[in-house]
C-alpha cells in the first residue's frame, strides 16, 4: 500500500532538526545536509566516542553554572559547602576533558547535552517555587542527585568506548572523574538523610 501525497508532506513536517551549539551561545538549527554529515561522522566507535565526550563536557560547562545559582539558594551550611567542593571539582573534571581532546587533536566544543539542559530547567523551577528553605534544600538535592546520575551514566558510557578504542589515558581520567561523581553522590544522600528529615518538620 503506498502512502498519500499528503501524508508524506505531514510526515516530512514532523521532522525535527537537529540542533547545535554555535560559538557566540546560540543554537543552530541543522540544514538536512549538516544533519547527514553529522551523522556520518558518528558511523563508527570513535565518532560516537568524540560526541559522547562533546556531549559530557556541554553537561558540565552547564552543570558549573547552575551550581553556582543553586549554591547561593541553599541555607543549609553543610549543603552549600558541598556543592562548592564540588564546583572545584567539577573544574577539575573540565580540565581532564580537554587533555583528552588535545591528546586526541579533537575539539571539546559543537554539542548542546539536551538531556542536562533539561535537568538543569527543572532545577531552576524549584528555586523559583514558593517553599519552606528546609523543603528547597531538599528538593535541590534531589535536583543534583539527578544530575549527578546523568554525569554517572555518561562517563561510565565514555570510559567504556575509550577502552574498547585501546585510548588507555582517556579511560584511566574518565574513571578517575567517574569515581568522583560517585562520591559526590554518596555524600548527596548521606545529607539528605538529615535535610528530609527537616523538610519534614518544616
Amino acid at each position: 500500500m503506498t502512502s498519500s501525497p499528503n501524508f508524506r508532506r505531514a510526515a516530512r513536517s514532523r521532522l525535527t532538526p537537529c540542533r547545535l551549539a554555535t560559538g557566540s551561545g546560540g543554537i543552530h538549527d541543522l540544514s538536512p545536509r549538516e544533519g547527514r554529515t553529522m551523522t556520518m561522522q558518528m558511523q563508527d566507535l570513535r565518532g560516537l566516542y568524540i560526541h559522547k565526550l562533546q556531549d559530557i563536557y556541554d553537561a558540565e560547562q552547564q552543570g558549573l553554572q547552575a551550581m553556582q545559582q543553586m549554591s547561593r539558594m541553599v541555607q543549609s551550611p553543610q549543603l552549600r559547602q558541598g556543592l562548592e567542593m564540588h564546583l572545584q571539582q567539577s573544574q577539575g573534571q573540565v580540565q581532564r576533558l580537554e587533555q583528552i581532546f588535545q591528546g586526541m587533536g579533537e575539539q571539546p566544543g559543537g554539542v548542546t547535552c539536551e538531556g542536562m539542559k533539561g535537568l538543569i530547567a527543572e532545577g531552576q523551577k524549584i528555586m523559583g517555587e514558593d517553599m519552606a528553605p528546609e523543603v528547597r534544600d531538599a528538593a535541590l538535592i534531589a535536583a543534583q542527585q539527578a544530575a549527578e546520575h546523568y554525569e554517572i551514566a555518561g562517563y561510565g558510557t565514555a570510559r567504556t568506548y575509550a577502552r574498547l578504542l585501546g585510548e588507555d589515558q582517556a579511560a584511566q581520567l574518565l574513571g578517575q572523574t567517574l569515581e568522583e561523581e560517585k562520591q559526590a553522590d554518596d555524600k548527596l544522600t548521606q545529607m539528605a538523610q538529615q535535610i528530609n528529615v527537616q523538610a519534614m518538620d518544616a
